[in-house]
């Protein structure tokens, strides 16, 4: 299993049930929100992006436990990369 930092740059994707539209990017640290497909009342959204560190996520995490949606998964997708001018992708 990969070491992650506690105090470093990843990328996670989230699966909230219920629905956001994109427009919460901003309030979700400019991660990514993708509205689900799904014809169904169970409807599950999908927010994945970078985020600075594990603080930087517990804040993502509570927007999402204020809004009362339930959390469904967190999942570690990798350590986000620096580029060649020193900014982290």
């Amino acid at each position: 299993m990969e070491r992650i930092s506690f105090s470093g740059p990843g990328r996670y994707r989230i699966e909230i049930q219920g629905e956001l539209g994109p427009n919460w990017s901003d309030r979700l640290g400019d991660m990514r929100v993708f509205p689900s497909s799904s014809g169904n009342d169970n409807k599950v959204t999908a927010i994945e992006g970078r985020v600075s560190d594990q603080a930087a996520l517990v804040g993502v995490l509570n927007t999402l436990y204020e809004l009362h949606l339930p959390l469904l998964s967190v999942h570690y997708l990798h350590e986000a990369e620096t580029d060649l001018d020193g900014t982290t992708a």
